[in-house]
């Protein structure tokens, strides 16, 4: 990976799945990335951002100190010999310190949000088991039903519907447990990129400009809220106007 590739994506729409995999090429916090892996929200994603930047500035200011001392000495001509030569000693030249991300402020808070992930998650799960097994009770009490004697044909025919739409209703179930199961989280809102249905694009478009309006009253607290709410707007306007 090279470090043009983080600068691209640090000046391009900031895709997170990408930022992601960069991150994980070079970054440390075991923490971020137990982040990252529960999905884009808008704190998730302005940590990424601030990271990635601060990644390459730090690299950066250490490839500069490296060619700095990878480059050839000159070396002065050779003083005439003088009864007894006093050497001169230079001085070293100040090293200025490579400057290294301290994130005292977010760590607490940050395993904090995590358990509180971890137990949300844990709920979400809990709740979606109490609901297929009413799914799979309500199933197995009208099966029977369907060879009860003296039943009419229309009578089982609803029956069958019934089943069909409880076993469609479990599908569903499962599918949310295992997208809890991946992500933490219920499935969420269609990301803006993906929608194209210009009455949607309008309606999520007044939902952030008014989110927007919020933000800016608590600034700086949520730069990076506001930095991300910014460029979604960008996003659907050009959406809208293509």
């Amino acid at each position: 990976m090279k470090l043009s590739d983080i600068r691209d994506w640090l000046v391009s729409g900031q895709d997170f799945t990408e930022g992601v995999a960069l991150y994980a090429q070079v970054g440390t916090s075991k923490t971020y990335q137990r982040l990252f892996a529960l999905g884009a929200t808008a704190y998730s994603q302005g940590v990424l951002q601030r990271e990635l930047a601060q990644l390459v500035e730090v690299v950066g200011e250490e490839i500069s100190h490296l060619d700095q001392d990878l480059r050839p000495v000159p070396v002065p001509p050779a003083a005439p010999v003088m009864p007894e030569p006093v050497p001169v000693v230079p001085e070293p030249a100040p090293v200025a310190p490579v400057a290294t991300p301290v994130h005292l402020a977010f760590n607490q808070p940050l395993e904090e949000l995590l358990d509180a992930a971890e137990q949300y998650a844990a709920q979400l799960l809990a709740e979606l088991s109490q609901q297929l097994r009413q799914v799979r009770d309500e199933r197995s009490h009208l099966h029977p039903q369907l060879t009860a004697k003296g039943l009419s044909r229309k009578a089982r025919l609803v029956l069958a519907l019934q089943i069909v739409g409880l076993t469609s209703e479990e599908a569903k179930i499962k599918a949310l447990q295992a997208h809890v199961r991946q992500h933490g989280k219920l499935p969420g809102p269609v990301a803006s990129a993906q929608l194209n249905d210009q009455g949607q694009l309008r309606q999520r478009l007044q939902n952030r400009l008014s989110y927007r309006c919020k933000l800016r009253k608590k600034q700086p607290a949520k730069a990076a809220q506001l930095a991300v709410v910014e460029a979604e707007i960008v996003l659907i306007r050009s959406k809208l106007t293509s």
